[in-house]
């Protein structure tokens, strides 16, 4: 089983929600996580999105990393509907749009996941 892992942007009260709720809803536990500010991130140099995932240690996931993320969590497959529909070009822009206003829009602040998901997160 290919196992991916998430980078988001722990300053991000967005990002950290979207990290809950996919881990609620992994049930497979295909993913792990870890922020864009951690030292493991620095080494790999990353892009600095809203979230980056990497699948299998090779291959890098940034406009569509969302788009993977749902496809991988079994009770929200139908969302994917969604994103068949809606031409790439249209997704990638609203992707961006999102990426440069979360912030002003969501808030910064550090926000911190449960300990009982530690298991979760490479640090």
């Amino acid at each position: 089983m290919s196992v991916a892992v998430v980078f988001y942007d722990s300053s991000c009260v967005l990002c950290s929600k979207f990290v809950r709720f996919v881990i609620r809803h992994d049930t497979n536990l295909h993913f792990q996580f870890a922020a864009l500010s951690s030292a493991y991130v620095n080494s790999l140099k990353l892009p600095k999105e809203t979230v980056v995932v990497v699948v299998d240690k090779k291959e890098l996931l940034q406009h569509h990393a969302v788009r993977y993320i749902v496809s991988k969590l079994p009770k929200l497959r139908w969302v994917l509907f969604f994103f068949w529909i809606t031409p790439k070009p249209i997704q990638k822009w609203m992707y961006n749009i999102v990426a440069k206003n979360r912030k002003r829009i969501f808030a910064r602040k550090q926000c911190t996941l449960g300990k009982e998901y530690n298991n979760r997160f490479i640090s």
